[in-house]
């Protein structure tokens, strides 16, 4: 039987393989990976005995460009195609579809059997994606339809993107195909896998020799580190070029690796010594030779990159659903407000997506090539979110608070009403100095930020109530922004279900293409006070439990019946007795509970009962 690798390029796509293989009982090992990252884990299994990888697309042919082993690619079927653009069919805007030519022409006849007005980006090579997207752009191209590289890379511009997730069909084929490969590449595999060592180290110095010790393969980095060219070095053994090389003892010692760092030519050089076998054979070993000025700068690359993968707005303008008309004008103010540098206040019940407009405001900014920065309030007590906002000077370890981070930048600080009074103190200054003194520290920081701050309540209801500073409040307060519940536009459930299907396929392994009439009309019914993150949850409920392709409502009822149920939260310590109440007799009762409890102090009694103190006012009047 043989053994198979699977790099899949999306978790959804691993999940579909370990399905089929329920049936088939093959000798299949998944992981998931995209391009170099999948890469990566190939290179790490290449001596583990695998006989053919299974790949997608660009990861898979950037696997049989780099890896010795036989890389067999899932082909997109006309079935994948279908299911996805059964998905889109109605939708509004502009579609585009991106992949290579041989997918384009079986996805313009499909295209036409649907009667969808589709229009098609061909592509030759993964280089010109990024070109070609910004093409589509141009063209005012709403949803680009694609394989991972070119819906990766469109919704790093900011464009909409479908992938074009592969089905159980395409799945059974590739493991066929790659049964076959295998069995005529077998014979071949010792010679391959001593080719594997040396590629996958080709920008490093590499000294490889066989069973017998001596030299057989010698590479330019290692000419240039050793002094002495590869026609000199072939057929010795690498002690009688450098002392340092013995490799002898490293082919005796089964398994074992070593690094050391030596001095070659007056630098720095880090020589790891690896044996090289075949299942039970040993072939040889190899030297890796790195310069250690080298393997710094990579770690200070890899450091920054990781730094900046958690500090980058990932939402942009094209990504907010709007069809509803209260939508579409709080998108367009929030887009006149990013042409400023001005700081901003956003209002949001939660679950209304606050942070992806903060996110939207930066994207579209002149900042963003720089850091967004997220702090929420909530998240830390009054010491640690000083910490987290100014920053740390130790005697041995610095620690750069949210604005140092942000420099250039972003900080979007959420429920910001929790500050407390003394830090909002501190705040104001820095926001006026535009310098921020770390705690312990001595020295004024120079910084450049752009303020976006959140909270569910307006702020002057805290003014008014004293946990607000007025001065803080009229200094953030330069341009405001009020994000409407998803209970007063309903209109947009339709494309968040969309796009919520859309990006939850290839994380489930489903193929789903929507919701039958009457889910949506259910969905629609139900007054979600979790808003739009509360739909979301439910449309993953539903996905995972639905079947595909459209989710019908005997097989979701119980998960509907879930957003009628009346949600009563007592306060605790009430002792109150419900039974036989109704529930507006136990509002009541809550209510003036909590009034007395809190001497008639109107704004202490909203913030138990967890609503803002207009509504609570509007209560007490409904009950006298």
């Amino acid at each position: 039987m043989s053994k198979i690798l699977v790099i899949a390029p999306y978790q959804g796509l691993k999940d579909l393989f370990l399905e089929v293989n329920e049936e088939l009982n093959k000798d299949i090992y998944v992981e998931v990976g995209d391009l170099y990252k999948g890469l990566s884990i190939a290179k790490s299994m290449e001596g583990k005995g695998y006989d053919v990888i299974i790949s997608r697309g660009a990861t898979a042919r950037l696997l049989r460009e780099n890896c010795g082993i036989p890389v067999v690619e899932v082909k997109i079927s006309g079935y994948d195609i279908m299911r996805t653009l059964t998905l889109v069919k109605g939708y509004p805007g502009k579609i585009g579809l991106m992949s290579y030519r041989t997918i384009i022409e079986g996805a313009d006849v499909i295209g036409t059997l649907l009667d969808m007005n589709l229009t098609f980006f061909p592509i030759r090579e993964d280089q010109e994606v990024e070109s070609r997207i910004k093409e589509v752009i141009d063209q005012g191209i709403q949803v680009i339809i694609g394989d991972v590289i070119s819906t990766s890379v469109a919704a790093r511009l900011g464009l909409n993107s479908i992938l074009i997730t592969s089905g159980k069909e395409a799945v059974m084929e590739s493991i066929r195909d790659a049964e076959h490969l295998a069995f005529y590449t077998k014979k071949e595999k010792e010679r391959i896998q001593l080719l594997e060592a040396i590629i996958s180290c080709s920008r490093d110095g590499i000294v490889a020799v066989n069973a017998a010790g001596e030299i057989y393969a010698f590479n330019q980095k290692a000419e240039e580190l050793l002094g002495i060219n590869a026609g000199q070095a072939l057929g010795k053994r690498p002690e009688e070029i450098n002392p340092q090389l013995q490799l002898d003892s490293d082919i005796e010692r089964e398994g074992q690796s070593s690094d050391d760092v030596v001095t070659l030519n007056g630098e720095k050089v880090m020589i790891s010594k690896n044996p090289i076998r075949s299942e039970e054979q040993r072939l040889g070993a190899v030297a890796i030779l790195q310069t250690v000025s080298k393997i710094q700068k990579v770690e200070s690359q890899i450091r920054n990159k990781l730094a900046g993968g958690g500090l980058r707005a990932r939402m942009h303008f094209n990504h907010l659903v709007a069809t509803s008309e209260i939508m579409k004008e709080t998108i367009q103010a929030a887009k006149q407000y990013s042409k400023n540098k001005f700081p901003i206040l956003i209002y949001g019940e939660a679950g209304t997506g606050k942070t992806s407009f903060a996110q939207a405001i930066h994207n579209a900014s002149d900042r963003k090539e720089f850091p967004f920065v997220f702090l929420n309030c909530e998240s830390y007590k009054e010491e640690q979110l000083e910490l987290e906002i100014f920053g740390y000077e130790g005697n041995e370890d610095n620690k750069r608070g949210v604005f140092e981070l942000a420099d250039g930048g972003t900080l979007f600080i959420d429920a910001i009403g929790k500050m407390p009074l003394s830090i909002q103190a501190k705040l104001i200054n820095v926001l006026q100095e535009k310098k921020v003194v770390r705690l312990n520290g001595k020295k004024a920081i120079p910084i450049d930020v752009r303020l976006i701050a959140a909270n569910a309540q307006n702020l002057k209801n805290h003014v008014a109530d004293g946990e607000f500073r007025e001065d803080l409040f009229h200094l953030i307060n330069t341009g405001s922004l009020t994000i409407p519940p998803l209970r007063e536009r309903k209109e947009d459930i339709d494309e968040l279900v969309r796009w919520f299907i859309a990006s939850l396929n290839p994380a489930l392994g489903k193929q789903i293409v929507g919701l039958r009439p009457e889910v949506m009309k259910r969905l629609k019914e139900a007054n979600w006070p979790g808003n739009v993150m509360e739909l979301k949850n439910v449309v993953r409920k539903l996905c995972i439990t639905g079947k595909a392709p459209f989710i019908k409502l005997e097989d979701v009822e119980s998960i509907l019946d879930d957003l009628f149920k009346e949600r009563i939260i007592l306060p605790a310590g009430t002792g109150l007795d419900i039974s036989g109440k109704t529930l507006v007799q136990l509002e009541k009762e809550i209510i003036t509970q909590v009034l007395i409890e809190e001497e008639y102090n109107q704004s202490k009694a909203a913030k138990r009962l967890g609503i803002n103190r207009s509504t609570l006012w509007r209560k007490i009047k409904d009950m006298e």
